[in-house]
């Protein structure tokens, strides 16, 4: 693809935007030419392909526009001239980034009321109404939970990455435990050593945690005795007094037993993820999930008797082979049994996931659009709200994932990591350790593979100095 640009150039948002209507292997030139005379926009935009040209002559009147609403003029010129070639379900219209919450908040800060908010978010960026309450539901209870943080505070992510098995959309940091599990004892062995040296360096620094969360890969893919002694050091190491929540992803039903959730209570989880993805048990078989939504069913009772009274469930919109009426189905099962949290996920295809490699076909955007409204609409019914919602690069429909809770049970890490407010060090295998100062972020990553991080363990350690020296600014 060609694209020129006179006026203003904002190449990499038309890029975003022209691989919705077009595919890589596509012959297109686009030509974008845009005025301003401090009042008025004007963006003419043309388009060839195919041998024919389609055009398009935006107007739009802004005082004192910014780089923003003129990128906003240009992709909303090319994508009404690119419609008059393919009809593109467009319901973030043209608003970028992979937070839009952000958006919301950052207007907000700038003077802006709710009113005039909506107004930007229509006018400017051609969000449709439904993802406009969306975002600015989501940016409120961003804003409650961001306040809550409590000063000299971290949050813990401690990364484990073995899973069952590997499923097929799946580009997170795991290995097959059939090929790694091997590896797990030595995993778990060096793991409590960087808790150790996690403590002592937020002890120095004069910090202390109180958010801890374990995801991977699937933590209970490890024994009981191994999430035993991980919880037992933590406990040792960290003052639990001051540990707000505490997060174990328990994601693989076929992973849960009677005693690693006995290990987990005792160890002071507050809060887990059980997840069925879907409840059609052939979708399951077809994206490589071990369990049957009977099994999930039933996890999830366990997890009640044992006392666990914060349990999230994610769901995705638009798996291969699904439609509407399967995923209504999924959602209205899930709030069946009454989670106080329910993550709903768009599909989303990326370069690792053993999906991008096979001619499945992925869910229209329109189809997904109106999965995504059911969901809005019954967590509303339901009274759960939206609390943090992210946006990524290739997802369906060019869509977004969005956490629901009940008031009291919204996950205070998960907005965390998603608006970098506040410092996550990471621990185990593949996190990436965020140090908030100011306005920057310094990023410190670990190793992936299982081996890696076992060999290498001296630099894991060193890796712990370069973070506490990043905290102390020096």
């Amino acid at each position: 693809m060609l694209i020129i640009q006179n006026g203003f150039e904002c190449r990499y948002e038309l890029n975003i935007f022209a691989g919705l209507f077009f595919g890589d292997d596509e012959d297109v030139t686009v030509c974008s030419d845009l005025k301003y005379d401090g009042r008025v926009i004007n963006v003419y935009t043309q388009i060839n392909f195919n041998g024919k040209a389609y055009f398009d002559d935006f107007y739009f009147s802004y005082e004192n526009a910014g780089k923003k609403v003129l990128t906003c003029a240009c992709t909303r010129s090319f994508c009404r001239a690119a419609g008059k070639i393919r009809k593109i379900n467009l319901p973030w219209g043209v608003m970028c980034g992979i937070r839009p919450a952000k958006n919301v908040r950052e207007m907000k800060e700038s003077g802006l009321d709710e009113n005039a908010v909506r107004a930007a978010l229509r006018d400017i960026y051609d969000v449709s109404p439904e993802k406009i309450d969306l975002a600015v539901n989501v940016a409120k209870n961003e804003e409650y939970l961001l306040s809550k943080i409590p000063e000299n505070s971290v949050s813990l992510y401690i990364g484990i990455p073995f899973c069952p098995t590997r499923c097929l959309y799946c580009s997170f940091v795991s290995t097959d435990v059939r090929v790694s599990g091997k590896y797990m004892d030595g995993f778990v062995e060096k793991l409590l050593l960087e808790i150790d040296k996690t403590s002592q360096l937020l002890e120095d620094a004069g910090l202390f945690a109180n958010n801890i969360y374990i995801g991977g890969g699937t933590p209970t893919t490890l024994s009981e005795t191994h999430l035993g002694a991980i919880f037992k050091r933590l406990q040792k190491r960290f003052d639990f007094s001051k540990i707000g929540e505490f997060t174990l992803e328990a994601g693989r039903p076929d992973t849960i037993t009677p005693e690693k959730l006995s290990a987990a209570r005792c160890g002071g989880v507050n809060r887990i993820s059980i997840n069925p993805q879907t409840l059609n048990n052939e979708t399951l078989k077809r994206i490589g999930r071990s369990h049957s939504a009977e099994l999930f069913f039933e996890k999830f009772a366990l997890a009640r008797s044992f006392g666990f009274d914060n349990i999230n469930t994610d769901l995705i919109a638009g798996l291969p082979g699904e439609n509407t009426e399967m995923f209504k189905n999924s959602i209205d099962g899930v709030l069946a049994l009454d989670p106080e949290n329910v993550t709903i996920h768009s599909m989303c295809v990326k370069r690792a996931a053993s999906l991008r490699f096979t001619d499945t076909h992925l869910t229209e955007g329109k189809l997904m659009n109106e999965m995504l409204g059911y969901a809005q609409k019954r967590m509303a019914e339901t009274k759960r709200e939206p609390y943090y919602m992210y946006r990524q690069k290739n997802i369906s429909g060019n869509l977004e994932n969005v956490g629901y809770a009940k008031q009291g049970k919204m996950s205070a890490y998960n907005v965390n990591i998603m608006e970098e407010k506040q410092t996550i060090i990471a621990l185990g295998g593949g996190g990436s350790t965020k140090v908030v100062r100011g306005g920057r972020i310094e990023r410190i990553f670990n190793f992936k593979d299982p081996l890696e991080y076992i060999r290498r363990f001296d630099e894991i350690l060193k890796k712990k100095d370069e973070t506490a020296e990043v905290i102390k600014g020096e």
